[in-house]
C-alpha cells in the first residue's frame, strides 16, 4: 500500500510529537559514590561500603511518570551493580552482572536511565558477589501523582517515613556462606539454641530429646545464621520526635536482611497494614505481622498519647534479638521484648509424626492442619492465648 505525503507527514508527525512527550517527562538524577568503609557497630572494627558516605544507602523518591537516571560512580577496588527489586523496567537496566548488564568495574561510571511506570514501596541492591550483606542496600519510593484515580486521601497523604530493615554480623559474608555449606552447629551455639541434653533436662524435655536423636530427626531451627544486631535505618534505637499525640505516620517497610524474617509490632497499638510489595491493600489492622527477605509492608500508625513516644519493635523469628524506632515527642515508653521459642515443644510435635523406625506416623499425619500448626506450640504469646481460651 502506497503512502501519500498527507500520510508521511502524519505519520512523521505522530512519531515528533510522541518522542517530545516522552523526553518531557521529568527526569529525575541522583549521583551515587560507592566507597569502601569502616564501621565499629560491635566494638570491632570491619570494613563495609558506604553510598555517599553512608549505611543504609540514599533513600531514592521519584513520582510514578518520572524518568530515573542514577549515575553510578565505582570508587571499589572490585566490580559492582545495583539491582531495582520490584521495579517493571527495561530488561537491559535489571543491574545484574553478566545477565542483563556488564559490571560495573573500578574507577568507572554507569548510568541508569528508565521510566517510573508504577508506584509503591521498593528497596535497591549490589547484584555483585556479597556486597549487599556489608551495607549495599537502600530504600526506594515510588509516589503516586495526586491526580491518580487510586490516590487515597487519609492514606497516601501521611507523613511517610521510609523504614529498611537489615541485619550486621561481623563474620565475613564469605565465611558466612562457607560455615552454612559445611552445615556447622557453631551459630546455634552463639544463639543458645543447640537444644542439647542440658537445656532438655532444664526445660523438662530429656525423653522428648532422646526420641529426637533415636529418630535421627534434626535440631529444630528457624533462623540459620547469628547476626551480632539488626538495624532499622541503620541504628538500633532512633526515634522520630517530630509527631505528637493523634498523629499518623506512614511507615515504608523494606525487609533488606540477607536471611532473617522479622516480627513487626507496636508499642502504640494495632498496626494498619495499607500496602504489601508495592501494592496496595485493603487497610486491615492487625496486632503483629511477619515480614519475609526481600518483603515490603506500608503500614499507618498512630500516637495514642501526649508526651509519650511509643516503639515501633522489629524481632528476629529467632527471638534473638530486636531493633527499636520511638515515634512520639514525649519520653519512651518500655516494650517488652518477644518471649524466646518453645523449640522442645516444637521437637515433640515433630517425634509425634515418626514412628520409632524412622517411617511416617499415619496417626500423627492424619492431625488436623490446626493441630499440625508448629506456632501453636512453639510460640508463647499464641500458646498461653489458646490456653485462655480453653480455660
Amino acid at each position: 500500500m502506497k503512502l501519500n505525503k498527507l500520510s508521511i507527514y502524519l505519520v512523521v508527525t505522530g512519531m515528533f510529537c510522541s518522542s517530545v512527550t516522552l523526553y518531557a517527562q521529568k527526569v529525575v538524577r541522583y549521583d551515587l559514590h560507592v566507597r569502601d568503609t569502616l564501621v565499629n557497630f560491635t566494638g570491632k572494627i570491619k570494613r563495609a561500603i558506604a553510598v555517599n558516605g553512608q549505611i543504609p544507602m540514599p533513600t531514592l523518591t521519584f513520582t510514578q511518570g518520572d524518568t530515573a537516571e542514577i549515575h553510578v560512580y565505582n570508587e571499589l577496588k572490585e566490580s559492582t551493580s545495583l539491582h531495582w527489586h520490584g521495579l517493571i523496567l527495561p530488561n537491559k537496566e535489571d543491574g545484574v552482572p553478566y545477565l542483563t548488564q556488564m559490571p560495573i568495574e573500578p574507577n568507572t561510571t554507569h548510568i541508569y536511565r528508565f521510566p517510573i511506570v508504577q508506584n509503591g514501596t521498593h528497596w535497591y541492591h549490589s547484584h555483585s558477589g556479597l556486597q549487599e550483606q556489608i551495607g549495599m542496600y537502600g530504600s526506594m519510593i515510588l509516589n503516586k501523582k495526586s491526580d491518580d484515580t487510586s490516590f487515597r486521601k487519609g492514606i497516601d497523604d501521611l507523613p511517610t517515613i521510609p523504614v529498611i530493615i537489615s541485619e550486621w554480623t561481623d563474620y565475613n559474608p564469605n565465611n558466612v556462606h562457607r560455615m552454612l555449606h559445611n552445615a556447622t552447629d557453631w551459630f546455634a551455639i552463639k544463639k543458645g539454641s543447640t537444644q542439647s541434653y542440658a537445656e532438655a533436662i532444664k526445660e523438662g524435655h530429656f525423653t522428648t530429646k532422646v526420641k529426637n536423636e533415636f529418630k535421627r530427626m534434626l535440631a529444630m531451627d528457624v533462623s540459620d545464621v547469628y547476626y551480632d544486631r539488626f538495624f532499622l535505618n541503620g541504628n538500633v534505637e532512633s526515634q522520630l520526635s517530630q509527631f505528637k499525640a493523634g498523629d499518623k505516620v506512614r511507615l515504608r517497610i523494606s525487609n533488606a536482611g540477607a536471611s532473617t524474617y522479622f516480627w513487626l509490632n507496636y508499642g502504640g497499638g494495632k498496626i494498619q497494614v495499607v500496602a504489601n510489595d508495592g501494592n496496595d491493600v485493603e487497610p486491615t489492622e492487625v496486632d503483629r505481622l511477619i515480614i519475609a527477605v526481600s518483603e515490603t509492608y506500608d503500614i499507618v500508625l498512630t500516637i495514642p498519647e501526649k508526651n509519650k513516644s511509643f516503639a515501633f519493635q522489629a524481632t528476629s523469628e529467632d527471638r534473638i534479638n530486636r531493633s527499636l524506632l520511638y515515634i512520639g515527642e514525649g519520653e519512651k515508653q518500655n516494650i517488652a521484648p518477644l518471649p524466646r521459642l518453645k523449640y522442645f515443644e516444637g521437637m515433640k510435635m515433630m517425634n509425634s509424626m515418626m514412628k520409632m523406625n524412622g517411617d511416617l506416623d499415619d496417626m500423627g499425619m492424619n492431625m488436623s492442619l490446626n493441630q499440625m500448626d508448629m506456632n501453636v506450640v512453639m510460640y508463647p504469646e499464641i500458646t498461653s492465648q489458646v490456653h485462655q481460651v480453653l480455660s
